[in-house]
């Protein structure tokens, strides 16, 4: 048994000590061997930012010259121009030359003669009304002036003189409840009454609104009708605020709607709002347009184009420039073997042409491409990518 423990013992302290000496061993080891050099960590750099290629501005001419049935050229020369902004709006009713047809009389109305959308004179006929009042006002008349041509064969000259004066505060009063001078003439001719006061229009014009119908009651001041002359319009439209200042009152115009392609009607501008829409950030005109043969419409869609002054511009086809990421580019030709492209600036008109009034010479004449400018614009574009 105590054999037994001493041999376990003497294997514990053999294996321990096994155990140390590799231990040592190793670290010897790792002395005497020089250690591999570890590269530092390098920090991830930042990349420069690509930087943009100018655009070419030059294209030469292949040999032979392009196809002319794709590409087409033209000569233009500087002119001057009038300048106009391009304003889009809507016509709408000149409520300055609107009237009521209304009652001065309280009454039923017996009777209506014209509707909505007539067009009427003035004095036309619109209604007759049927008024206790104004009959009793026509008795009265009638009185007064039977007393006065009874009285003036006599030599009563106080009661002649007051029969007079009642006779003309009755005619008056016919005036006053609207009654005409031929309605009077009519009532002292015949000696009888008119049964009903005849409501008349009091301008030339077209009744846009009814707001009594047959039977119904009217008080006084009540409104029969609505009439406008629609012999002047009005164009309201927006102007972005760069365009602002170059328009003041009195300035002409042009109206065109989609309805009449091709046909202008010349109007001022009558008023410039005293303050720019929170919203849209623009500004409200109104144009008087004379509109004699009643074609313009209200809500008709309409642009009107203000003429802001002169200048020199280079007027050619809209074909000829080409739109490129909101930018306007002219391809010209300065000499027959290159193709230049120009950045610039202008407005279209209202003949289908545009005015360039910037980033060409005015100089001398110039050559433009009419025809086939985007594919040149793309083939310049691809020529050094």
């Amino acid at each position: 048994m105590n054999k037994n423990l001493m041999v376990g013992a003497g294997f514990v302290v053999a294996l321990a000590g096994g155990i140390w000496g590799g231990k040592y061993w190793a670290q010897q080891q790792a002395r005497t061997v020089a250690p591999a050099a570890v590269p530092a960590a390098q920090p991830y750099g930042k990349a420069e930012p690509a930087k943009a290629r100018p655009t070419p501005t030059v294209l030469a001419v292949p040999q032979g010259g392009f196809d002319p049935n794709v590409v087409k050229t033209a000569v233009f020369n500087a002119q001057t121009v009038t300048l106009d902004t391009p304003t889009p709006g809507k016509l709408a009713y000149n409520v300055q030359q609107a009237k009521l047809a209304s009652a001065r009389v309280a009454g039923r109305v017996e009777r209506i003669l014209v509707y909505e959308g007539a067009k009427v004179t003035a004095g036309q006929p619109l209604a007759e009304l049927y008024s206790p009042e104004y009959i009793a006002a026509q008795n009265e008349f009638l009185l007064s002036h039977n007393a006065f041509h009874t009285l003036s064969s006599s030599d009563l000259k106080e009661l002649l003189d007051d029969a007079r004066l009642t006779m003309q505060s009755s005619e008056n009063k016919l005036r006053v409840l609207g009654a005409t001078a031929a309605d009077i003439a009519r009532i002292r001719e015949r000696g009888a009454i008119s049964e009903t006061l005849t409501i008349r229009a009091p301008i030339t014009g077209t009744i846009v609104k009814r707001d009594m119908d047959q039977g119904s009651y009217l008080n006084v001041g009540d409104s029969l009708m609505s009439i406008i002359d629609t012999r002047v319009i009005w164009f309201t439209g927006n102007l972005y605020e760069s365009d602002i200042r170059g328009v003041r009152l009195g300035q002409p115009i042009e109206v065109e709607t989609p309805a009449y392609p091709g046909r202008r009607y010349a109007g001022r501008v009558s008023f410039i709002a005293p303050n720019v829409d929170a919203d849209t950030h623009t500004l409200q005109v109104r144009c008087d347009v004379p509109n004699p043969d009643g074609m313009l419409k209200p809500e008709m869609y309409a642009t009107a184009r203000i003429v802001t002054g002169n200048a020199q511009a280079l007027v050619v086809p809209q074909s000829a420039i080409v739109k490129d990421e909101g930018k306007l580019v002219l391809m010209t030709m300065p000499d027959e073997k290159h193709v230049e492209r120009l950045l610039v600036q202008g407005t279209p008109r209202s003949d289908g042409s545009f005015a360039v009034t910037g980033g060409v010479p005015f100089g001398a004449p110039l050559r433009v491409v009419t025809q086939g400018g985007m594919l040149l614009n793309e083939m310049l574009l691809k020529q050094e990518s």
